[in-house]
């Protein structure tokens, strides 16, 4: 059952949990687990090989069931992009899967990211002109369209504008320590952070799609969820 005011750190984890690396918390509904930047999150279409998904479900082969309306993603609840490191909540029952994605729909559902970014001067092409400096407690709000070739990005999309489909993302920035962001996010997008701080001139580190200096890695991580009075966090490891 969930815990109505639990909280961890990395410093509880061997006290807390007794299971398989990466593997930080379970019970009886789920799973918190650490997935490494350069892993996806399940199987993508037209591509073979390894899943943050395919790497726990012979431990937990409940999670591969098919609970939400793509049954290939099994009980992952969000997915984090291929160059995204932190966590990941994992449902290990129907019942569970579907509670948590009404709180997803409702707003119930946070999670708080670290990213280190880059200063730019100029906006990449598509971007609407931005709408604010990077500084603790701004909230970036859009909509999204895809971009490019291969629709591989995305840009932000406005009210008034022919590709705005009513839908918004916001994006808090909970603080800024020089080149250090915190934000926190509710409902997701597919690379909404990655494109919210690109909008604001300060590319992540490492996301060269977006206009970011090259890096070993993408330097954005994962590193609190929260939901129904239960939050998990760690210590960034970026």
């Amino acid at each position: 059952m969930i815990s109505s005011t639990s909280s961890f750190t990395s410093s509880e984890f061997s006290e807390a949990v007794t299971t398989e690396e990466n593997v930080l918390y379970v019970d009886d509904d789920f799973l918190i687990v650490y997935k490494e930047s350069g892993l996806d999150s399940v199987p993508l279409k037209g591509k073979d090989g390894p899943t943050l998904l395919s790497s726990f479900s012979p431990i937990y082969p409940e999670i591969a069931s098919g609970f939400g309306r793509n049954y290939w993603e099994g009980g992952v609840l969000h997915r984090l992009d291929r160059g995204t490191s932190g966590l990941v909540l994992i449902a290990r029952n129907k019942s569970f899967y579907d509670k948590i994605s009404s709180l997803q729909a409702s707003g119930g559902f946070l999670k708080k990211y670290v990213a280190l970014t880059d200063e730019s001067n100029n906006l990449l092409e598509g971007f609407p002109p931005s709408p604010s400096d990077l500084r603790k407690g701004t909230l970036i709000r859009s909509g999204f369209r895809a971009y490019g070739c291969g629709r591989k990005s995305v840009r932000p999309t406005l009210e008034g504008m022919r590709s705005f489909d009513g839908k918004v993302y916001e994006t808090k920035l909970m603080d800024v320590v020089e080149n250090r962001v915190y934000v926190e996010i509710e409902r997701g997008f597919r690379h909404q952070i990655r494109a919210h701080l690109a909008w604001l001139k300060h590319p992540i580190t490492g996301d060269e799609l977006y206009g970011g200096r090259k890096s070993e890695r993408l330097m954005l991580e994962s590193y609190s969820i929260s939901f129904s009075g239960f939050s998990f966090s760690i210590e960034s490891r970026i």
